[in-house]
């Protein structure tokens, strides 16, 4: 998936080449073997960021002659490409040319005497000339020389693919350290420079078989086990290649950084890349990842994605900064920004910002130049208040990325994204915190900081990582599952049975068989009915549940009286569990199978000092692609038993599902003030939603409409300062015992800031 084509700003980054000699202060050589021996007996290990990253919360993309106007917005940090990599290096008698020198100097004294630090966007090709001394640098698809007799050209970029797990990676790195010596650029952004899909360069094949005794499989098949080892062993070359890269800048300059883009990291589209480009960990060997961020209509900007692109961005980093650059297209091919509200781009800097992720703004999109300026002074009345904060923690929800690549892989969009965007949309809607995690965070200490543990689906997890959620729920932790949770490994390879099977208290039996024919339907229905409707229907049932006490909700009962429903998603056979351990059945429905033959549908029961709830009828997946009100109250009443009475969120809010709460913590700003909890609220009212066709479907919001009476309901917390910014304005408090807060009329977002 080429990143060069996103807009037109960055597709200016990349309209510069350059070749030259220049002459200055030379590095020392680095002994690259030992370098590489040395980062190879090292563990993964995040990258330490610099403090001055953490207070970020302006960025822009800049072409040179836009740094003034940058400045005169308030932007901390530009980005920007003036310069390609070139050979030779400056110590071997090559570097820039004269004028690139004077430019690139220009641009960072600019900036720097305006108080900005400058981010150089260095496109990862090699040159014409590095290619004609060095063919074999490249990527080399197959095992033929073919890619090696490919004339290198300037205006083609698929003629000079570096590999950087060999020579050409090394180099880059040597490239990199000169600018910083010559110039004092203070970090870098690299619009590619991932892994391919496959790679048979020399130095693939040597150190493939050096590492693992093996030999590169012969094609990409994500069927095979042994490709994905190899996808595997590409991705932590990567990670080592980005931390070789940190090491040897961080040692000229404590300070420099990489700010770079990232995939699979929240864009739908992202998601859908398979096999992937890079591994999701290595979003931590950033000091700041940055995504290209769209909600047109391949993107499902309608929906609860972009909010999900956004969370996950930041979670993927580890909880630490990252951006998310809002694109300006009111359509996705062709790209434009035809008719694009001013307001739809605060909104969207402003959903962003409300899921954790720093304004990525860009100067060049035509016709829009001016609207950046809107959004910066609204992020500057809040970011005070949205720097060095941290997610509060109370329910966990994984996104596994073992799970997409090696389970979900052949259809990444019904088998796995359905799940997690099902279950991130509950919480969304019912406003209580949910906080994204990541395959490396499910261990002893990341899980002890959670109430309750949603695994959508997670089929894909390794031995250490259910021991430490069976541990997790020995010690009192809540548990929520469905579908296919702990059926494989780490690698996608099939276990006979759960490897939760303990926790689930049922054995699996795979899963339902399809319907041997179709419903007959009403004439006047099936005008409308085209192949994707029976494609959605897979799997309808009758759900139908108990008296439970966890059904002892006053919405549930109202939306469903009778305790039985119509279920369409997916579903999983499992053997019969204890007779009062299930509290829903399904029912199959649909024509051509079997008449009342009842199977368990939810599963409540307790696991030592916790509690477990594992649904075979995956009520996640259904919330996205077949919801039902009541599916999202069931969910939010398995989340609040399995987290336990005595670990019940304290704060509720009042407030219609259109609005997105998140919650964060902030170190105190005064030293009085030992605790501080920022709620922000996000207004994603669309006065014009479901007017068109919902497969197009396209936030393109010109108003807002405001949502009065918000409530705040604190419990038996105790603040001794309550105010709602920008602004600075008291809530009305409405209860002195247990205070009830109602907020002022919100717009489009604010946050409530409890010390």
């Amino acid at each position: 998936m080429s990143q060069l084509d996103s807009h037109l700003s960055r597709r200016d980054f990349l309209s510069v080449t350059v070749a030259g000699l220049a002459g200055a202060t030379m590095l020392p050589t680095v002994d690259v073997a030992a370098e590489e021996a040395v980062q190879q007996s090292l563990p993964f290990a995040p990258v330490k960021i610099p403090d001055w990253v953490r207070s970020v919360t302006r960025m822009a993309f800049v072409t040179p002659g836009e740094i003034d106007r940058a400045a005169a917005l308030g932007v901390q940090v530009c980005h920007g490409n003036a310069v390609w990599p070139y050979f030779p290096l400056r110590r071997d008698g090559g570097g820039l040319s004269p004028a690139d020198r004077k430019l690139m100097q220009q641009i960072v004294d600019q900036c720097h005497q305006q108080g900005m630090k400058y981010c150089l966007g260095l496109p990862p090709f090699p040159s014409v000339d590095c290619v004609k001394a060095h063919p074999d640098w490249r990527i080399r698809p197959d095992l033929s020389d073919t890619s090696l007799r490919v004339e290198p050209r300037e205006d083609n970029l698929g003629t000079r693919l570096g590999c950087n797990n060999g020579p050409w990676g090394h180099y880059l790195i040597d490239v990199c350290a000169e600018l910083v010596e010559d110039f004092g650029i203070d970090g870098y952004s690299f619009d590619g420079n991932y892994h391919p899909a496959i790679c048979y360069c020399d130095a693939c094949q040597t150190s493939y078989l050096r590492d693992t005794t093996k030999r590169i499989p012969d094609r990409i098949n994500l069927d095979d086990i042994a490709y994905r080892e190899y996808l595997v062993w590409r991705g932590d070359r990567l990670e080592q290649h980005y931390a070789r890269l940190q090491r040897r800048l961080k040692a000229i300059n404590p300070d420099t950084v990489v700010m770079s883009w990232t995939v699979n990291a929240g864009r739908y589209g992202h998601f859908l890349h398979s096999p992937r480009a890079m591994p999701t960990r290595m979003n931590q060997l950033f000091d700041l990842p940055m995504q290209e961020w769209w909600l047109d209509e391949t993107n499902f900007g309608a929906s609860v994605a972009p909010a999900f692109g956004a969370a996950y961005s930041r979670a993927v980093a580890g909880d630490r900064p990252a951006a998310s650059e809002a694109y300006l297209m009111s359509r996705g091919n062709p790209y434009g920004t035809d008719s694009f509200p001013k307001y739809e781009r605060i909104t969207r800097s402003l959903l962003g910002l409300t899921n954790g992720s720093v304004s990525a703004e860009s100067l060049g999109w035509s016709g829009h130049q001016e609207s950046i300026a809107a959004v910066f002074d609204e992020i500057k009345r809040r970011e005070i208040l949205i720097a060095q904060t941290t997610p509060l923690r109370w329910a966990a929800l994984l996104v596994s990325e073992q799970t997409r690549q090696f389970y979900a892989y052949r259809d990444i969009a019904e088998r796995f994204l359905p799940h997690v965007f099902g279950a991130f949309r509950v919480g969304m809607e019912e406003h209580f915190p949910l906080t994204l995690i990541n395959d490396w965070d499910v261990t002893d200490d990341a899980l002890a900081e959670f109430k309750v543990l949603i695994l959508p689906c997670s089929a894909a997890l390794s031995d250490a990582q259910l021991a430490a959620i069976r541990k997790f729920v020995q010690q009192g932790g809540g548990l929520v599952a469905t579908g296919e949770t702990s059926l494989c490994d780490e690698l996608g390879r099939p276990r006979p049975d759960f490897g939760l099977k303990d926790l689930f208290g049922v054995s699996y039996r795979g899963r339902p068989a399809a319907p041997v024919k179709r419903e007959t339907l009403d004439a006047n229905f099936a005008i409308t009915v085209d192949e994707a409707y029976w494609q959605q229907r897979v799997g309808a049932a009758t759900l139908q549940w108990t008296e439970s006490p966890i059904w002892n909700d006053p919405t549930l009962r109202e939306l469903v009286p009778g305790r039985v429903a119509t279920f369409k998603g997916p579903q999983v056979l499992v053997t019969e569990p204890q007779a009062d351990e299930v509290i829903a059945r399904l029912t199959p429905t649909a024509a051509g199978t079997t008449p009342n033959a009842a199977i368990p549908g939810i599963i409540a029961r307790q696991f030592g000092k916790g509690r477990v709830a594992y649904l075979p009828a995956c009520l996640d997946a259904a919330m996205w692609s077949y919801s039902y009100p009541y599916q999202r109250r069931m969910l939010t009443r398995l989340i609040e038993w399995a987290a336990g009475e005595e670990h019940h969120f304290p704060v509720r809010i009042e407030a219609p599902k259109c609005v997105q709460v998140t919650y964060w913590h902030q170190p105190a700003i005064r030293s009085n003030k030992q605790h501080r909890l920022i709620i922000h609220f996000f207004n994603g009212l669309n006065t014009t939603a479901n007017h068109g066709l919902p497969a197009v479907d396209v936030p393109l919001r010109e108003e807002t409409i405001s949502i009065h009476g918000i409530k705040v309901h604190l419990g038996s917390q105790d603040f001794q300062e309550m105010f709602v910014e920008p602004g600075h304005i008291a809530p009305k408090i409405l209860n002195a015992n247990g205070p009830v807060l109602e907020l002022p009329p919100l717009e489009l977002h604010q946050m409530l800031v409890l010390d």
